[in-house]
């Protein structure tokens, strides 16, 4: 009789290792009860306060997400409930269902090793982990993107069936509402398909196979640009924002910033802090890839081509967290680099192929477990300040006056219902960064006699080289001179003094200057 061994095989322990620890590290940066800071607090106050037809407007606070991500935010929050516990829960879903398709991306076509090696990367990713858990975008980006490419992947390898094209066609019509980026990578996947075979284009052979593929994206990417992203495109606040965050033009004017920039993508995605070897493997995995997966390799060439030109064209930063999604293809590159040395000591030297695989492979692993590791020691946290309010108002009395100070608006303003302050009950003071004489006129304008707590998150400490002045101590230094200190009460990342308050002096633009 023969006994048949059951469960699962061993080959998928370390799939299952990598995904339970990555599963532990976003729930546990998850932390039920943190606080909204500032960025995600900006878009939260958008979901909480916009209509529907206001989301399609431009955004208070100069803010830009996907309309169909913002769609999908409005609804949990006006219909499950206004905890930004929720708010959070569509990027971790997100983050955590990136896993296992970078690890079905790396298999398509590839190693085992190389999908174990693709998926711990990016499920270790201290970057990932973070945006897998914040009211933000991008690990919907990465999800988007790793998604189109293995889409496309499955269409070429299924070149005589259409229901794999089909899918292609309607996930990346899909895709641009969700994810910005994901037009730079249809770009690279459309590229990919019509530069191979140029001299096709009018076949009626290709345009059968590909011209519905094209048409389903372009029909939707132009509703979308009409309906919401001509009015992101045109918010001269954002471009002001992140104008040194675009590519440079004509490029030969400044080759040190794509230099620069390039070589810091990898280290900001993977937190690499292994000198030239990671850009090496990259390199080595991209010529790989050229030569066994021609059109997947040129779809990546290809979609950073198209992210550098909109960089250029000021409509898209080449900058950190914007390159989320390029997270995937990385990954798949590196881990191509690694296989390939493998690959090449097995057949030379096959006692070193194991333990150089080993070496590489903790290398480029080696800095990011170090970094979760002190994130689940010391959890730090951005700016706390539910618990600063709920002081405020317990310690508050009536006729109090309250100035919040711009850095704290938008996250004092989503929970003010919460802790029952009401519209017109504080001031939301305004920005003024370079003219801090203008904060110290806004308060006396606002502020007379009397109480006045003043509330701070995300002070800026040295805001630009040409205005040294921590806002902070600044603003306080001229309720020390209108006033006496009652009490201070601390969080992390938030402050609130209690002070009573004078009438204000008659110049007060002179301390600007001391």
């Amino acid at each position: 009789m023969t006994i048949r061994k059951t469960g699962l095989p061993w080959q998928w322990l370390p799939v299952l290792t990598v995904l339970a620890w990555a599963l532990f590290l976003r729930l546990d940066y998850f932390a039920p009860g943190r606080s909204l800071w500032l960025d995600e607090a900006m878009l939260g106050v958008n979901i909480q306060r916009q209509n529907l037809l206001g989301l399609v407007q431009p955004l208070l606070y100069d803010q830009a997400a996907p309309l169909g991500f913002l769609l999908l935010q409005w609804l949990i929050h006006h219909l499950l409930g206004g905890s930004d516990d929720l708010l959070r829960v569509v990027p971790l879903l997100a983050g955590l269902a990136l896993l296992p398709m970078v690890f079905l991306l790396a298999r398509q076509d590839g190693s085992r090793p190389s999908a174990w090696l693709a998926l711990a990367l990016v499920a270790l990713a201290p970057e990932h982990v973070r945006y897998s858990s914040e009211l933000k975008q991008y690990s919907l980006d990465a999800l988007v993107a790793a998604y189109l490419m293995w889409c496309f992947g499955e269409a070429l390898k299924q070149p005589a069936e259409s229901r794999a094209r089909t899918r292609l066609a309607l996930s990346g019509a899909l895709s641009v509402w969700f994810s910005h980026p994901s037009v730079f990578v249809l770009a690279g996947l459309g590229g990919a398909v019509v530069l191979p075979h140029w001299r096709e284009l009018r076949a009626p052979s290709f345009l059968r196979s590909w011209g519905g593929v094209a048409a389903a994206w372009a029909i939707s990417f132009a509703v979308l640009y009409l309906l919401h992203l001509r009015h992101v495109a045109a918010n001269p606040s954002l471009i002001d924002f992140w104008r040194r965050s675009f590519a440079p033009l004509p490029p030969w004017s400044h080759w040190g910033w794509y230099r620069a920039s390039l070589s810091g993508v990898l280290n900001h995605l993977f937190s690499f802090h292994a000198g030239a070897v990671p850009s090496l493997l990259l390199l080595v995995g991209g010529a790989s890839l050229w030569v066994r997966r021609r059109p997947l390799a040129l779809a990546m060439v290809l979609t950073l081509v198209a992210t550098l030109v909109a960089s250029a064209l000021s409509r898209y930063p080449f900058h950190g967290r914007f390159l989320l999604f390029m997270m995937p293809a990385a990954a798949l590159a590196l881990t191509e680099g690694v296989e390939r040395c493998r690959q090449w000591l097995r057949d030379r030297h096959p006692g070193l192929a194991g333990s150089v695989y080993l070496g590489l492979a903790s290398l480029l692993l080696f800095h990011a477990v170090d970094l979760d590791r002190q994130h689940l020691r010391d959890h730090p946290v951005m700016e706390e300040i539910k618990p600063l309010m709920k002081e405020v108002a317990d310690h508050r009395r009536v006729g109090d006056q309250i100035y919040v100070y711009y850095g704290a608006v938008p996250a004092f303003s989503f929970y003010a219902a919460r802790y029952g302050f009401e519209t017109g009950e504080f001031v939301e003071g305004t920005f003024h960064r370079w003219e801090p004489a203008l904060y110290l006129s806004e308060i006396d304008r606002a502020l007379g006699a009397g109480r006045t707590w003043f509330v701070f998150s995300h002070n800026c400490n040295h805001c630009r080289p040409r205005v040294r002045v921590n806002e902070q101590r600044f603003i306080l230094d001229h309720a020390d001179r209108r006033g006496t200190l009652i009490e201070q009460l601390d969080g992390p990342g938030t402050t609130a003094y209690l002070y009573d308050l004078g009438p204000p002096r008659s110049d007060p633009g002179q301390a600007a200057h001391r």
